[in-house]
């Protein structure tokens, strides 16, 4: 919607800028949403904080899926709130309705730690290449995955194993 305000406050006829927003694509490892056999998955490795983690959250929770799978790499520079902002994106996870968080390197334990708490099936691999290949054995037909991180976490490394 911002993209046409703008297009016709630049003088651009409405069907032009409609045409051109139905053209957009996002930019690489933010919000690509990927078929991978018969499974949708959305790459947003790009960066991460716990708000945009909510929100991708509300996203993955609303998708079409069998299951809804989150691999949520750890957010980097949160300061001494840290601990506490993961462990509350873990709730929301579970409050959501995500069937199953993966928590990926560092603080991301207290993702999964809040998860549990909020009941839902969550589990911590340290590494982004183990969360590939956990994904590669695990990833059902009919699954949705979200994969979010911050950039410094290296999460596109799950992706390349994945996709390979």
């Amino acid at each position: 919607m911002a993209a046409i305000a703008a297009g016709l406050e630049a003088g651009i006829p409405l069907p032009e800028c409609a045409a051109a927003v139905g053209q957009l694509r996002p930019p690489d490892k933010r919000g690509e949403v990927l078929r991978i056999g018969d499974a949708t998955v959305i790459n947003d490795c790009y960066n991460s904080n716990p708000e945009a983690l909510k929100s991708m959250i509300s996203t993955l929770a609303a998708m079409p899926a069998k299951r809804r799978i989150l691999v949520a790499g750890e957010m980097l520079e949160l300061g001494p709130e840290s601990i506490s902002l993961h462990r509350e994106c873990g709730r929301v996870a579970a409050e959501a309705g995500i069937d199953l968080v993966v928590g990926v390197r560092g603080n991301a334990q207290h993702i999964v730690e809040g998860a549990r708490e909020a009941g839902a099936l969550a589990i911590f691999l340290p590494l982004p290449l183990e969360a590939g290949e956990w994904l590669k054995a695990e990833l059902r037909p009919g699954d949705a995955a979200l994969l979010k991180a911050s950039r410094g976490v290296g999460l596109e490394q799950a992706l390349r194993i994945l996709q390979g």
